[in-house]
């Protein structure tokens, strides 16, 4: 099947297309090497600022917005062969008992925190994980009981609670995919009063998304539902 469909011109000479690096997490946006053919299903190798990455071409997903190149997490730079793929799946295996332990010792040190992802770059011998948390975490002997148990180098990076959806995605109350997970390229400063200004249920429970801050929906359509103006009545 071609990936003719996942593929867009954001700009001339430019292609994005969206690649899936674990079946479990949206997929990600990625720009296309110039020259290099894509088909829908296969595996590939994107370079991204942490290392290269496999991940497989989507068959089925949101559509590719132009915007969406301000977001790019990678290129897409050759077709994957064999022993990358391999490899992928032995550091995938990896990723996730990381992933499990994290969870686990994190809670027996008592630590406010939320495993999100662990990736382990194809050329690089270190772990990256984040989490997610409200306030700043001392994560030092977590880094050192990790480190022992991947005999690996690892680096924790913390994120806010809205870009743990980002990463996790989901559904909205719509139906549809988060919009962070989909074509949302920045997170907008979203209000209460654009609640009001839409006449929305002002309850908690009503106008929150899975990250439990207000939906970023309530930014999108505050200027088609602005206020209007107040009239005073005729004398």
């Amino acid at each position: 099947m071609s990936c003719a469909a996942c593929c867009v011109s954001g700009e001339p000479g430019r292609r994005l297309s969206r690649i899936s690096f674990d079946p479990d997490a949206p997929t990600q946006v990625c720009l296309v090497a110039d020259g290099l053919a894509m088909d829908a299903g296969c595996w590939y190798v994107v370079a991204t600022g942490d290392g290269e990455r496999v991940g497989r071409a989507a068959s089925f997903s949101v559509p590719v917005l132009p915007v969406c190149a301000d977001r790019a997490v990678g290129t897409v730079v050759r077709a994957a062969t064999d022993g990358e793929r391999d490899r992928a799946g032995q550091l995938a295996i990896i990723s996730r008992d990381a992933m499990t332990y994290c969870r686990v010792r994190a809670t027996e040190l008592g630590l406010a925190m939320r495993p999100v992802s662990a990736v382990l770059p194809l050329e690089r011998d270190v772990l990256l994980m984040t989490f997610a948390a409200e306030e700043r975490v001392d994560f030092r002997e977590l880094l050192r009981d990790l480190g022992r148990r991947t005999r690996r180098r690892v680096e924790l990076r913390q994120i806010g609670v809205r870009d743990q959806a980002k990463t996790a995605g989901g559904w909205g109350p719509c139906g549809r995919t988060l919009c962070c997970a989909t074509f949302m390229a920045r997170f907008n400063s979203v209000t209460i009063r654009m609640a009001k200004a839409q006449n929305l249920s002002l309850s908690p429970s009503r106008i929150s998304g899975m990250c439990g801050r207000l939906m970023c929906c309530l930014a999108h359509e505050a200027t088609d539902f602005a206020p209007r103006p107040r009239r005073d009545p005729a004398p």
